[in-house]
């Protein structure tokens, strides 16, 4: 199987774990913005946020340490036990130390919701590990499997606890915290968990290389909370929880299409580890970076152009405000996508701390501008303080990957990328339905024309498997 069929096998796996549920949970969003009102909303994104913070300073990326060594370690049975039984006990002796942590300080935390702020990290720490497992050994099905099971069991266990029993915030935390519980059994049971467990298999050299990797990508993760996350908590101080409810709202649309890009990048990361050392290793990446540029930015743009006639459909009226950020967070995660494509360089080549180091800096700049603005734009800030922070990273690891290998986006493509996305966002704000009718059409013919050869290979790839069955 070459590369490309490769790539293409392993994203339609993971895709088909995540793309119905996350559709469903789309489309739920009309319910929760009915049936809760803004400062629950907020409460809850403000929360995740936070678990979002400290899961990482807790299990120290451990998982993205046991997927990379995995990959080498495949085939090797004895190596394979060592590295998740090191990993493994390493959660316990973390998740022990996070609970001592939680109840000697609980007490300075005022909220109802607090001890979600203690069972989530935990399961976090325990699903992380789990999942990550099997992507190491290629076994995307199971990995896809649990992603499924954990989407659509959020989604039934909100609809249960939100719409029928009416249980507001605490339904969505209980909802959250259940599907993962769920979800990390499913993932015991299949990868016959124990089968790679030993207390005697723990080895300290290899925690140590593990460490070496691993740590590095704490600063990283806490640079990308920053950048994604912390606007949350300076939207909430500066403005009020129920404007981060209308932030995260808005947010809503880019995670999604952030979501499937992710889907993309699980398989894109593994399949540069596995030939970061083919002979034609820069021609491969130059051909799959500008190809899913092309794809990736006309999805983004034609969500943008979606957007004046799906929104009052997808949003209540009480969460109106959200419209006029969903554009800026949009193109801001058309950057994030760039940033994901050369990032996988700096993971192959197992040189993390490359990666903490731009993203620090993208984190100093998305807080600075933040801080900046808040009080002059208002909620803008957060959005826009995320586009530059995103943008500033792609540009530097576009220009600083290439130290490592040759690869360029088609200048091209970029600016008629640049082009059809300026004549978007004008009708989009104009809210005039022609113009926005028009700019619609022009979006279509623009995303035809640059996937045209993509789009081509994959319908004879289609059309092929059908004539031999």
């Amino acid at each position: 199987m070459n590369r490309q069929k490769e790539l293409a096998k392993n994203t339609i796996i993971l895709t088909v774990g995540k793309i119905c549920t996350q559709f469903v949970s789309f489309l739920l969003l009309p319910l929760y913005t009915a049936l809760l009102v803004p400062a629950e909303f907020g409460i809850v994104d403000l929360f995740n946020t936070y678990i979002s913070l400290l899961t990482p300073i807790c299990n120290w990326q451990f998982e993205n340490g046991l997927f990379r060594f995995m990959i080498d370690y495949r085939g090797d049975q004895d190596k394979q036990k060592t590295l998740f039984s090191t990993v493994f006990v390493t959660n316990m002796l973390q998740a022990v130390g996070y609970l001592v942590f939680f109840a000697l300080l609980q007490g300075f935390i005022s909220s109802e919701y607090k001890i979600f702020l203690a069972a989530d990290v935990v399961a976090n720490i325990f699903l992380n590990t789990l999942l990550q497992f099997p992507r190491g050994l290629g076994k995307n099905g199971i990995y896809s499997i649990a992603s499924f099971l954990s989407a659509a069991t959020t989604v039934v266990f909100n609809v249960l606890f939100i719409a029928g029993l009416r249980w507001g915030a605490l339904g969505m935390f209980i909802a959250t915290l259940l599907a993962k519980l769920l979800t990390c059994l499913y993932l015991f049971c299949a990868m016959k968990t124990w089968r790679y467990f030993s207390f005697k298999c723990f080895d300290k050299e290899l925690l140590k290389s593990v460490s070496k990797y691993s740590l590095p990508l704490v600063p990283n993760q806490l640079s990308w909370w920053v950048v994604g996350a912390s606007d949350r908590t300076i939207v909430s101080h500066f403005i009020s929880v129920a404007a981060n409810g209308i932030y995260s709202v808005a947010n809503k649309f880019s995670t999604v299409f952030v979501t499937f890009y992710n889907i993309f990048n699980l398989s894109w990361t593994e399949s540069v580890s596995l030939h970061m050392n083919d002979e034609d290793r820069d021609e491969f990446l130059t051909d799959i970076i500008n190809t899913m540029f092309n794809l990736f930015a006309a999805v983004d743009i034609g969500i943008i152009a979606c957007m004046p006639f799906a929104f009052n459909i997808m949003v209540n009226k009480q969460y109106a405000d959200a419209y006029y950020q969903v554009p800026v967070l949009m193109i801001a995660v058309l950057f994030q996508v760039v940033v994901g494509l050369y990032s996988v360089i700096y993971v192959a080549l197992k040189k993390s701390g490359e990666i903490a180091k731009t993203s620090f800096f993208a984190a100093v700049i998305n807080i600075s501008v933040d801080l900046a603005l808040i009080k002059f734009i208002g909620l803008y800030a957060a959005s826009v303080s995320t586009l530059v922070a995103y943008a500033a990273m792609a540009l530097y690891r576009y220009f600083d990957a290439k130290r490592f290998v040759t690869v360029c986006l088609k200048k091209k493509y970029v600016l008629l990328t640049i082009v059809v996305g300026v004549i978007t966002l004008v009708a989009y704000y104009s809210r005039n339905t022609i113009f926005c009718a028009g700019a619609l059409a022009i979006v279509v013919v623009y995303a035809v024309a640059v996937n045209w050869k993509f789009l081509m290979s994959i319908l004879r790839q289609v059309t092929s498997k059908f004539k031999r069955h």
